[in-house]
């Protein structure tokens, strides 16, 4: 069976995708779903467990708000519901995270069907808020994003810095990916299975609108690239522009930590520090190997940032030494769930 799949939306995106998800529940017999809830227009938007499949119509993963990562809740999720089906829809920098944290912890998520949507970005949430308050329409920030999906997004300064450098915006790891980015979204969505069993097992055939032609694929994978390409140049003049500031090390980091004290707030947000939180030493400095095992796993998703009380831009700060220590071990994270993570990190 194909794993390449497509939804005629009819206009309504949004809508199609709450009756697709639907159809895949009953197929996949599933006890719940863990899902971003949207009840209002404002800056909310929370990663939710339902057991009542009406609850779908109010999920929304097209909302350009992000204000804490899903994958932190699973673990205790799929304990809590042992033995059970459940369902989980996923931004891509959540199921990049979701990939790590089952590698520091050893939680094998083998009940929980992944679903992941192209990611068109998020607004800090003031920024988010008032924007909401000018528009004074409900979803109306919704409709935008998805009106410019086929350009790769717009008014890229405005959002958040985790979602200005990140190179990893497509849904491709979960067991089911939607794909947004450059398709023409009031007339189709992408669909795409990781693998021909998975497509099988939830009956793609009968749950779509038939199989994605290749010039839908194509178009997708050339805004990805395009989109990918802008972030990459947008996170070199960043690091450019910051010059000095930049940690060159880990050892150079664990020294910035230490101005830090006992904040902690950076880590207690962060889904991999949720199953592997770094140690201290005596004198009160991080462990060079902790860091190390953490920044590896980053999926930067920026909640970090988001969190610093002092404004420090971390996801620069951050990304800057994750990236050397990516090079030096050619790891990625997030790309494959059964890649260990690197043993021996860089002296």
């Amino acid at each position: 069976m194909k794993v390449n799949w497509m939804l005629e939306t009819g206009g309504d995106p949004l809508e199609r995708l709450h009756t697709f998800l639907d159809a895949i529940w009953e197929e996949a017999e599933l006890a719940g779903m863990l899902l971003p809830l949207s009840e209002t227009a404002g800056p909310e938007l929370k990663p939710r467990f339902v057991s009542e499949r009406q609850m779908l119509a109010e999920a929304n993963p097209f909302k350009p708000l992000m204000t804490e990562n899903a994958a932190r809740v699973v673990p205790l999720l799929l304990k809590e519901h042992r033995g059970e089906r459940l369902g989980a829809l996923l931004r891509p920098c959540e199921m990049r995270a979701l990939v790590e944290m089952s590698k520091h912890n050893g939680f094998r998520p083998d009940d929980l069907l992944t679903i992941s949507v192209d990611c068109l970005a998020t607004f800090p949430a003031d920024e988010y808020a008032w924007r909401a308050d000018r528009a004074r329409a409900t979803d109306s920030l919704t409709e935008e994003a998805l009106l410019f999906a086929r350009q790769g997004g717009i008014v890229p300064y405005r959002y958040r810095s985790a979602c200005q450098i990140c190179l990893s915006p497509e849904a491709k790891v979960a067991d089911l990916n939607i794909g947004v980015l450059g398709l023409p979204v009031r007339r189709q969505l992408l669909v795409r299975a990781r693998d021909e069993a998975m497509a099988e097992q939830l009956r793609l055939d009968v749950h779509t609108d038939g199989e994605a032609p290749a010039q839908l694929l194509a178009q997708h994978e050339r805004v990805v690239g395009k989109l990918e390409l802008r972030r990459r140049q947008a996170r070199d003049r960043i690091c450019a522009n910051m010059g000095s500031l930049l940690p060159q090390s880990v050892d150079e980091l664990i020294v910035r930590f230490e101005a830090c004290a006992e904040c902690q707030r950076c880590m207690e947000v962060c889904p991999i520090c949720s199953v592997d939180f770094p140690h201290q030493d005596q004198r009160g400095r991080y462990l060079r190997e902790d860091l190390c095992r953490w920044l590896v796993s980053c999926a930067g998703c920026g909640m970090c940032e988001q969190a610093c009380p002092q404004g420090q831009p971390l996801c620069a700060i951050l990304g800057h030494v994750r990236e050397q220590l990516l090079a030096e071990t050619e790891y990625e994270p997030g790309r494959s769930p059964a890649e260990p993570l690197p043993v021996g990190m860089p002296a």
